[in-house]
């Protein structure tokens, strides 16, 4: 399944208070632009993942793409946490999803998280920060959950793609994006449709394998550590992609909480959304 959201808004008049970012009750964030890198640490148990003790081996992970598709107590949309490799992008004339696309398909370090009720999550917090005058330039967001798995189609490939069926035992993102255009459309409404010009955070989890579709050698518990970045080759790639997709524009939203629209004046917005 892969969502698409885009959003235009212009508005006219707007005055607000400055503490409207950190009254955030939810929203969405849904983004292909990133990447990730680090490493993956093999255990022999779920207790020793856990601890960091008796690792058996590290993996280096490099230049991974991350599609993100996070939904939680939206105005609109229903709770979702999708956190993926953007297998589908492809540079193939035929169109066929993935070919070329060595970063965010196949390939140690391909990761996912397909949960489309966001029954796993634990705790998920949005806002946008750092007011300029016009736009809100930052959106943070920490998402933590436990116990997905082959219902949340999930995923971690340490070794091989074909032996990579699991659990999430726990996991947990956070990140800040940076450069954004985020503006009222609503009150107490902020949204974001530009491309972010940079981003820090970090995934961690740890992950059980336990299909055993060739052999039984990378059954086991890993431990997670991802750094985010900007490296993504969808982007690099957009003007060249094939197939379904064209690449997906970033859309970020935060939502206020009740209380919180007592501290809002707005005049004069008009937003339209289209969803396809």
């Amino acid at each position: 399944m892969k969502l698409r959201i885009l959003t235009t808004a212009a508005i006219t008049t707007i005055t607000l208070s400055t503490t409207v970012a950190a009254a955030a009750a939810g929203g969405i964030a849904s983004s292909d632009r990133f990447g990730y890198e680090g490493t993956i640490t093999r255990y022999g148990s779920l207790i020793d993942a856990q601890s960091a003790t008796n690792g058996i081996e590290t993996l280096n992970i490099m230049d991974r793409d991350l599609s993100l598709y996070m939904a939680n107590n939206d105005s609109v949309e229903s709770d979702f946490n999708y956190m993926s490799g953007s297998w589908w992008y492809t540079t193939h004339e035929s169109g066929t999803a993935g070919w070329g696309n060595t970063t965010g398909n196949t390939g140690p370090g391909f990761m996912q998280l397909y949960d489309d009720d966001a029954s796993t999550d634990t705790s998920v917090s949005m806002e946008f920060n750092n007011f300029d005058g016009t736009h809100y330039t930052q959106f943070d967001m920490s998402v933590e959950g436990a116990g997905a798995d082959a219902a949340d189609y999930a995923r971690l490939s340490a070794y091989d793609n074909l032996n990579d069926g699991g659990i999430w035992h726990s996991y947990s993102l956070n990140m800040s994006v940076f450069g954004l255009e985020g503006v009222m459309t609503a009150p107490g409404v902020i949204e974001s449709t530009n491309e972010a010009t940079g981003v820090s955070g970090t995934i961690t989890a740890i992950f059980e394998i336990t299909e055993n579709q060739t052999n039984g050698d990378s059954i086991g518990f890993y431990a997670v550590d991802f750094t985010l970045t900007m490296d993504n080759w969808a982007f690099d790639n957009r003007d060249d992609l094939t197939g379904d997709y064209a690449f997906d524009p970033s859309f970020f939203r935060t939502v206020p909480t009740p209380g919180a629209l007592g501290t809002l004046a707005i005049t004069g917005f008009f937003a339209s959304r289209r969803r396809r």
